[in-house]
């Protein structure tokens, strides 16, 4: 199983237009998708598609839902997990409970070959420590001075506080590939030499009136305007994250990650 986690610099509402654009494309590919949302209900995935999440994580782990009534379907085959609450008493979790838990997320009624995280900022996250999961990140970078600043600065943020060394940039709202090319050769140079981080290039997602009408219609670029040079843009994103390798551990399947994420939030909350 893949896991893939994105990242707008403090605009969480770029990161979810772009986890949706993101998930059409892989599903169009053939991947089996599910969306795993940190955020509160109003700024979520769920609320960027005009849908009500009325249950999230923390409901499975009181035992008033089932892992399929949580997960809100959307357009496109789009499948959305709430985490809000439940993602801070994964650390408080006794055994018995952590082990119930790991055992009804075995219980999807669908297979997952990829998780894309739209994770909670900086360290309000239970999702993003390096031991949770040996996740992909993707930091979203805009044409704009301050939209360059933000990534960067979500960078720095996020490999002081995570140890992260590597991330995949996404350059928006751009007119061409050499344009994206020449933001991201800047922030590489900025970051390996200030950050000893690494950076590489994901691709780009060119300035597209109908992208904006497509988070309107509440559907992902690729099934609204299919031909558009945006829908484009995504399919080759898609086609580059789905041949980046999956998780090299025992198991692979939903249940899997939930137990290493269970065991990396006791480990953290332990240590603080």
């Amino acid at each position: 199983m893949r896991v893939v986690s994105i990242g707008a610099g403090a605009d969480a509402g770029g990161s979810a237009a772009t986890i949706v654009n993101l998930a059409g494309a892989l599903i169009e590919l053939g991947s089996d998708v599910l969306i795993l949302d940190e955020h509160p209900p109003a700024r979520g995935v769920a609320a960027a598609l005009g849908l009500k999440s009325r249950y999230d994580l923390e409901d499975v782990i009181k035992r008033d839902r089932d892992i399929d009534e949580v997960i809100v379907r959307g357009p496109a085959g789009i499948l959305i997990l709430p985490l809000a609450r439940g993602a801070f008493s994964l650390s408080q979790l006794p055994p018995r409970e952590q082990q119930r838990l790991v055992e009804r997320c075995g219980r999807l009624g669908f297979p997952v070959d990829t998780l894309l995280v739209d994770a909670a900022p900086g360290s309000a996250s239970a999702l993003l420590w390096p031991d949770a999961a040996a996740q992909d990140m993707i930091v979203l970078a805009g044409g704009s001075g301050p939209a360059i600043t933000a990534a960067y600065a979500s960078i720095k943020l996020l490999s002081n506080e995570f140890a992260r060394r590597e991330f995949h940039i996404l350059i928006s709202n751009v007119s061409n590939e050499d344009e994206a090319r020449m933001i991201f050769a800047n922030m590489a140079g900025a970051a390996r030499r200030y950050l000893q981080v690494a950076l590489h290039f994901v691709g780009h997602v060119p300035s597209d009136a109908k992208l904006q009408h497509a988070a309107r219609l509440r559907l992902p670029v690729v099934a609204a305007f299919p031909l558009t040079a945006a829908a484009g843009s995504f399919r080759r994103v898609a086609q580059a994250v789905a041949g980046w390798p999956g998780l090299e551990h025992s198991g692979s399947g939903f249940d899997d990650f939930m137990r290493r994420l269970i065991r990396s939030n006791h480990a953290h909350a332990a240590a603080a």
